[in-house]
């Protein structure tokens, strides 16, 4: 009982963690596989819309709690660099929660800061003494290639054109949150992330103030409903409202994230501005996405 107990945990605790982050891993159960270069999909191409979206630089702090008990933290850390946001996101399981499973993730990301459209990617995985890397690359031609290297050091390689509007993790995530929205707004996503494909249909269905440590803020609620298209049957994620500021930075607020028992919430607790000033197009015109791998012990 209590190994199927903590199964479940970890199952839906991973997916929590990472859904708050917007990385989207859905965890669909049985089905036949589809390879994400035969995905058959349609969706509209986006572009930015608010000319006065300005995300703020610097760091933000996420907790993670299921039903009160703190569960995990999740860090973001955003930069500018020349036409690029560099993003840095990483999450940990809470020391308690690392007796049933321990999970650290990492992963750095380069998008375009005129576009928001993806460049490239590392992550790395570390559930347990199990470790994961997909690398992600987007080119101008429209063709995407991603490695990923399982827990045994198989490397599997893929380089494929969609024949869609196809984005990454982040830069649908940036897109969505540079998008104009009024209750009732719906937009549809295809991303993936290095593995699988899923769609991301994103749904304005509120309008609150929310009260997060203090403060009163204005916040648009969104319900992502996300199916993974790489399997032929595939279950959604239950249901979920991401809370995201209405100002020019579009913060994300909150996400609360309904599971078979209880619900995890993701609070943004905290906020440090980047140090380094910057003026024009940023401090130099490199950019890196080489990683430091988590420990698989900690």
């Amino acid at each position: 009982m209590i190994k199927q107990s903590g199964w479940k945990f970890k199952k839906y605790f991973f997916l929590a963690v990472l859904a708050g982050m917007l990385v989207f891993q859905a965890a669909a159960l049985g089905g036949k596989n589809i390879p994400p270069d035969q995905v058959k999909i349609a969706t509209p191409e986006y572009s930015p819309e608010l000319s006065e979206f300005t995300p703020k630089l610097g760091r933000y702090v996420y907790r993670v709690s299921w039903q009160g008990i703190p569960a995990g933290t999740v860090d973001l850390d955003l930069k500018r660099n020349g036409d690029d946001y560099q993003i840095t996101a990483s999450a940990r399981s809470a020391k308690a929660i690392d007796y049933v499973y321990k999970l650290r993730y990492r992963t750095e990301a380069v998008i375009s800061a005129q576009t928001l459209m993806p460049k490239r990617s590392v992550a790395v995985t570390n559930e347990n003494a199990r470790k994961k890397k997909i690398e992600l690359e987007f080119f101008k031609n429209g063709e995407i290639q991603s490695v990923y290297i399982n827990h045994h050091g198989k490397r599997k390689s893929i380089k494929f054109d969609p024949g869609n509007f196809t984005l990454d993790p982040f830069s649908t995530a940036f897109l969505a949150l540079s998008m104009d929205w009024k209750v009732g707004d719906q937009r549809q996503f295809d991303t993936y992330n290095g593995r699988n494909r899923y769609l991301i249909e994103l749904t304005a269905f509120d309008q609150v103030d929310l009260t997060l440590n203090g403060m009163v803020r204005k916040a648009i609620v969104i319900s992502p409903n996300i199916t993974k298209l790489t399997e032929e049957e595939t279950k959604k994620l239950r249901n979920a409202r991401i809370y995201i500021s209405m100002d020019n930075s579009r913060e994300i607020l909150k996400i609360s994230s309904d599971l078979f028992f209880g619900t995890v919430d993701t609070d943004m607790v905290s906020f440090v501005p980047e140090k380094a000033k910057i003026s024009g197009g940023g401090p130099g015109s490199g950019t890196s996405t080489n990683i430091s791998e988590p420990p698989a012990k900690q």
